[in-house]
């Protein structure tokens, strides 16, 4: 028991940390990562792309009307309050 008292955990040694690896090693094995998760990119078809684009131009439109008519009625009412 007193031996055991004795080994806090201040006093139990540490492993020493590894020694960091030099910035052109880190580079490289960055640039080998990014290479390895180009080659799992999947990209669209032109389909794919021209639909996507057609919904997102058209969704903008939509917004667009209904913004401008929101606005148009806000007008109007602050104009009848006013006047």
């Amino acid at each position: 028991m007193a031996e055991q008292e004795k080994n806090t955990p201040a006093e139990k040694k540490q492993p020493k940390a590894a020694k960091k690896p030099s910035i052109f090693a880190r580079m490289g094995k960055w640039f080998r990562e990014l290479k390895g998760e180009c080659k799992k990119i999947v990209w669209p078809s032109r389909q794919q792309t021209t639909n996507n684009t057609a919904v997102v131009l058209a969704s903008c439109l939509i917004i667009g009307v209904f913004i401008w008519v929101l606005d148009a009625v806000f007008q109007f009412g602050v104009s009848a309050l006013i006047g």
